[in-house]
């Protein structure tokens, strides 16, 4: 029993094989990518959440910073006599009460 085999048919079941091959190749490699996509959006949605913690935390952070920074002028003023004592002492109470605020909804979450 012979068989024989000229350079064209080979050629082609070598091409047919290659294709076959490259074909598994890329149902593998789609089959990583689409678990990497999974884990990339579960950490972008992460991301997500942290920043958005973040910049309410700094809003919050801002608004103390700015009540804080309005009772020291208003101790100062009065320190120097340009205001009354009163008036002092209502802004630094003002800002204990956005600190406290600040505080007890951070407690909360």
């Amino acid at each position: 029993m012979n068989v024989t085999i000229d350079i064209k048919a080979l050629a082609i079941i070598a091409i047919a094989v290659a294709v076959v091959v490259l074909a598994v190749y890329v149902v593998m490699l789609l089959k990583k990518l689409m678990v990497t996509l999974e884990h990339t959006n579960k950490i972008l949605e992460d991301v997500e959440v942290v920043s958005e913690i973040a910049a309410n935390r700094s809003k919050d952070i801002d608004s103390i910073i700015t009540d804080m920074s309005g009772s020291i002028t208003t101790i100062s003023d009065t320190i120097k006599g340009n205001q009354s004592t009163l008036s002092a002492l209502t802004s630094l109470v003002n800002a204990i009460a956005s600190l406290k605020g600040f505080i007890d909804k951070k407690d909360k979450k």
